[in-house]
Formats: C-alpha cells, sequence, structure tokens
C-alpha cells in the first residue's frame, strides 16, 4: 500500500517512509491498513476493536496505545494531526493522503481476523472476509499442512517461504496478547509441517505453548492473564493442573528436538532455559540460560527470564539482569523494533519500580525518564515519574506530565493505588 511518502507491506510488517525503513507491530500494521483503507471515514472505536482483536474482550486502552504507537511510526502528532484524528467519544479518522496499491503489495486482513484452519486436509484454500463499515477485504491462502512429500533438498523458494513465516511467528510471539500468540503456534506449526525438524520452529513453538499455559490456558475467550509472573503461577499450582501440564511437557519434547538439531542456537538453549523454568527445575534454567547469553550476548529474553528465576528462588542479582536485558534491548531496538517494543517499556517500569520501593528516588526517575525517551507517554512510565515528581515536592510538573498523557493518548495517569489521578 502506498500514501503520500510511504510504502507500507503488511506480509513483511515493513513501513519505508523518509526517515527510512521499519517493522512495525502486528496490530499497529493492521490498524493502518484499516484506516488508510477508509480515508474520511470516521471507523468507530467498537469497529476497530472487533476488527484488530475478534472474539476477545479488550479495554479502549489497548486500542489506545495501538494508534499511539502508529502515531509515533508516522511521526504525527495527536493534536495536529496529518494522519490519524481522533473524533471525540466516536473514533478514528485517515486524514493523510489517499492510499492506493503498490505493485505486488496484496491486501490483508488483520491477523486476528480469523484463526488459521486445523483439520487435516494436506492443502487448503482459507478466504477471510472482514467488515469495517461495509467494507469487505478478502484474504485467499493457500498453503501446505503435511511435510513435503519428497525427500529432496529445500528450494531457494521453499527457505524464502520459511524465512517469513518464521518472520511473522516471532513477531506475533512478542506482542504478548493471546491472539497473537495463537497466531504464532498456527504459524511455527506451519513450518514444521513442512520443515519437521526446524530448530528455530521447534524452539518457538515450545516458548508459545508455554506462554500459552502460563497466561492463556483457554484457546479463545477473554484476553485477560491468568498469572503474569511465573513465580505466581508455580506458586499457585497452576502450571502441575491440566491442560497445562500437559503443554508444558510438550514444550519440553520441542525445546529437547530443537537443542539435539542445533546444540550452538541461542534460541534453543532459551526456549529449553523456559520450560525447565515452568517445570520449576531452576538450576536446569539457569543453565539453559547461562549458555544462550554465551552464545548471544544481546539475548534480552534469556536475561530477563534470569533476572525472573533469581527472583522466585529469593537469589540475589535479578536487578543486575534486568538493567542488563533493557540495555540489550536499547541496541536490538534499531534492528527489531517489532519485538523490542512490546516488553521493553514494562521492563523499564519494572526496575524504575523496584527502586522506587527500595527509597532510590533519584534512580527511580531516572530510569522512569529512560523508558519515556524510547516510549514517549508511556502510561506507566508517566504515572511513575508522576508519583516520584509528587513525592519530591514537585506536584505541579506531575500534573502537566498526566495532563499531556490524557490528552494525546485518552489514558490517565494512576497512583500506587491504581486509582486515576488526571481529571
Amino acid at each position: 500500500m502506498q500514501f503520500g511518502d510511504w510504502r507500507a507491506e503488511h506480509a513483511s510488517g515493513e513501513l519505508t517512509g523518509p526517515s527510512g525503513t521499519q517493522r512495525l507491530e502486528p496490530k499497529v500494521m493492521d490498524l493502518l491498513f484499516l484506516l488508510a483503507g477508509r480515508p474520511g471515514d470516521v471507523v468507530p472505536r467498537e469497529a476497530l476493536m472487533e476488527a484488530l482483536w475478534p472474539d476477545m474482550v479488550v479495554g479502549d486502552d489497548s486500542l489506545a496505545r495501538t494508534v499511539s504507537k502508529l502515531r509515533q511510526a508516522l511521526g504525527d502528532d495527536a493534536r495536529m494531526p496529518r494522519y490519524v484524528e481522533t473524533i471525540a467519544k466516536r473514533g478514528y479518522r485517515w486524514c493523510g493522503p489517499a492510499a492506493s496499491s503498490a505493485p505486488h503489495d496484496r491486501t490483508h486482513a488483520p491477523a486476528g481476523a480469523a484463526a488459521l484452519p486445523r483439520n487435516g486436509a494436506r492443502r487448503r484454500s482459507v478466504a477471510v472476509a472482514l467488515g469495517v463499515l461495509g467494507a469487505v477485504a478478502v484474504v485467499a491462502v493457500t498453503w501446505q499442512a503435511g511435510p513435503r512429500p519428497d525427500a529432496g533438498p529445500v528450494t531457494p523458494v521453499e527457505s524464502r517461504e520459511r524465512d517469513a513465516l518464521l518472520a511473522r511467528a516471532d513477531d506475533a510471539y512478542f506482542q504478548f496478547s493471546r491472539a497473537d500468540n495463537e497466531a504464532a503456534i498456527e504459524l511455527y506449526q506451519r513450518v514444521l509441517g513442512v520443515h519437521p525438524d526446524d530448530p528455530a520452529a521447534l524452539a518457538g513453538l515450545a516458548n508459545a505453548l508455554v506462554q500459552r499455559a502460563l497466561r492463556w490456558p483457554q484457546a479463545s475467550g477473554s484476553d485477560v492473564h491468568e498469572f503474569r509472573r511465573l513465580g505466581d503461577a508455580l506458586a499457585n499450582g497452576h502450571l502441575a493442573r491440566e491442560p497445562q501440564r500437559g503443554q508444558v511437557e510438550r514444550a519440553r519434547l520441542l525445546a529437547q528436538r530443537a537443542v539435539a538439531q542445533a546444540p550452538d542456537s541461542a534460541a534453543a538453549h532459551k526456549a529449553a532455559g523456559f520450560v525447565a523454568s515452568a517445570q520449576g527445575r531452576f538450576d536446569d534454567a539457569l543453565a539453559a540460560y547461562a549458555r544462550t547469553v554465551e552464545l548471544d550476548p544481546d539475548n534480552w529474553g534469556a536475561m530477563i527470564n534470569t533476572g525472573d528465576v533469581l527472583d522466585i528462588t529469593g537469589r540475589a542479582g535479578a536487578d543486575a539482569w534486568f538493567e542488563r536485558a533493557y540495555a540489550a534491548m536499547e541496541r536490538a531496538y534499531p534492528d527489531n523494533p517489532a519485538q523490542v517494543r512490546p516488553w521493553q517499556a514494562a521492563l523499564g517500569v519494572l526496575v524504575a519500580s523496584r527502586l522506587q520501593a527500595r527509597g532510590d528516588s533519584v534512580g527511580a526517575e531516572a530510569w522512569y525518564r529512560r523508558v519515556l525517551r524510547q516510549a514517549p507517554l508511556d502510561p506507566a512510565a508517566t504515572s511513575g515519574l508522576a508519583d516520584v515528581l509528587r513525592a519530591s515536592g514537585d506536584a505541579p510538573q506531575a500534573e502537566r506530565l498526566c495532563t499531556e498523557l490524557r490528552q494525546r493518548t485518552d489514558a490517565a495517569c494512576v497512583d500506587a493505588s491504581g486509582r486515576a489521578t488526571a481529571r
């Protein structure tokens, strides 16, 4: 899709404009196509949420965050919009240049618009219809469900298709929502249907199955997390019950195969560590994460998980691992924003809040500001910084921050008790 000086490729998730190329999160790219495909129309919030998160219960804040990320990618400003205009109490309107289909481009429905097929037919075509204010986008997807019938070498075309599927699966996995995690599972399974011993797909599927068991044990329904922290799930016995226990055991076998196929793969060892931690095998998990970081010194996921395990087991050193992970994220962000962005702000806020809880207001303020440099107007970081400023006696600056947050994102500052503080 082309509009003005911009070109958006839905399949790759890439948005190219005057400042170069960036990869958008899947939901952000979906939103861009939905709005730009209806120039001048006011698209109600409810219609956008239904299109982006079908069959799920999400709040307005999920949509507001996605709109904010799209504006950030386009260099747009909610107060003087050039692309996405907020229509108070109604929805959003595309006010940018009219979009046209770019050469060789296809129109895609949002990834969450329909589930991929699950039955056993070898080849199948799926037509997905998505209606937004009477507009219908139809997508035809043909894919190979079973192993390749021949045992010949993988062709360059097959290799490119595999790489594209894995990139989409990895991006979906890192979005931290039930629908995206389910999409990642489907995509990893599609790769394994053609390449049964692919270590990247084995490791990715293992990770996604553990996330499903931990956070969204049911394949449909609300997007509310069952558990946000691994330690809470283990203490509750959640992962020892069915069907969670069976999903984690399946993940263990997949990760084991991934390590056997690629002993020097950081991704394989990270998956093995994630499974081990979910099964309460903490020493095995720490060993796997150590091997991951040895193979990939900037593997921020293994660093975060190491900190989690140290916290769960009451050992020292978690804060240092979280800070190290954040620094690795900063280095990774320019090349891979779609995977880093959903996690980075939350990790930085975690570091800041731990400092704040220990009474280190100077350190906490520095970390909140560090987060906001990367993710301007992040609600949690803005709220945390406002709390620190109020505690230090600078209530006017705190109120200015919260007012700007509300005006530009429709979100509100909350205090430590969870109450809104901006009127």
